[in-house]
């Protein structure tokens, strides 16, 4: 396994990622683009699961242990107008057409469709999908034979 700082055109702050995943986060920066939004990282890649004024409780098998999962909020490239936690996902505002393209049209799974709403966490379920892969990389990244 691979990570790297993932850099794009629309996309603000340090964002360490699986160079697999970067790929779809490619395909998020199109969409940012296209509706003139920026996407601010807040979490990328972490390195276990205690995180210091988590909105949700991570789990476990978190997709940001193998760097395939990113929280961000958003804001508009025009206006400046900054959409967090609690303006995402809450039907108002210009990011609304915005996140929902990237839920339509990327592999990425949006949390907002969590049972519990994490609307700024985006992930490609690798845990769920192919748990054996996710293990792979975890153990691969954190040194475990």
């Amino acid at each position: 396994m691979k990570t790297t700082n993932f850099k794009a055109s629309n996309f603000e702050n340090e964002c360490n990622v699986d160079e697999e995943f970067a790929l779809l986060l490619n395909q998020m920066n199109d969409i940012a683009v296209k509706h003139n939004m920026v996407v601010v990282i807040t979490s990328s890649l972490r390195k276990d699961t205690n995180v210091i004024g988590a909105i949700v409780t991570p789990a476990q098998m978190s997709n940001h242990l193998i760097g395939h999962a990113i929280d961000c909020n958003v804001k508009n490239k025009a206006t400046g107008e900054f959409f967090n936690s609690k303006k995402m996902g809450d039907g108002a505002g210009a990011d609304e057409i915005f996140l929902e393209d990237v839920d339509r049209n990327t592999d990425l799974r949006w949390g907002q469709a969590f049972n519990k709403p994490d609307s700024v966490h985006f992930d490609d379920a690798l845990n769920i999908k192919k748990p054996n892969v996710w293990r792979e990389k975890f153990n691969s990244l954190h040194g475990i034979k």
